[in-house]
């Protein structure tokens, strides 16, 4: 992740040297095609690489976190239906899940919404780059650390709240 992160800082440094040039225009050139505009669209080309590689990156990431995700909460599920079926208290454990539940559907919703960005980032031509690419930028990034957010939030909630209560579960079973 911090690679990704790295790698989306240092493009986004590469385009706006490329963006803060006046588009169209080298040492006096007034030409529509001039080589300062071709340089623009190559570095755009480039730029637009290294955010689809970044994409790909997080939509791996996030497939191996939904995957995983899905263990848990179906290892949660069984472990609910055998503990109650035995006669246990685990209204706590529903509720856990519960929260699981509501937590991964934040995830979700914040993940898509940074796919959008970036997909509308990609969507732009080099003249439109030009103009918006670094507010949207700033944007997507605003996102991607709501999703990193909400991951760690998951982590911590299964590792203080969930653990606990499979802790005590267990303390009442001995």
């Amino acid at each position: 992740m911090k690679k990704a992160f790295l790698s989306v800082l240092i493009v986004s440094l590469l385009v706006s040297g490329a963006v803060m040039a006046a588009p169209g225009r080298a040492y006096g050139q007034r030409e529509e095609g001039g080589p300062l505009r071709e340089r623009l669209r190559e570095r755009w080309e480039f730029v637009r690489e290294r955010i689809e590689l970044a994409v790909t990156r997080y939509e791996n990431n996030y497939q191996r976190h939904v995957e995983v995700y899905q263990r848990v909460k179906e290892k949660l599920a069984s472990l609910l239906e055998a503990l109650e079926s035995k006669g246990y208290d685990v209204s706590a454990l529903e509720e856990d899940l519960g929260t699981l539940e509501s937590m991964l559907g934040e995830l979700s919703a914040d993940y898509s919404k940074l796919m959008g960005k970036l997909k509308e980032i990609l969507a732009l031509t080099a003249d439109q780059a030009a103009s918006v690419f670094l507010g949207l930028l700033s944007e997507a990034r605003g996102l991607l650390r709501e999703v990193r957010e909400d991951v760690l939030d998951i982590r911590l909630f299964y590792q203080q709240e969930i653990r606990a209560d499979l802790r005590e579960l267990a303390g009442k079973t001995e």
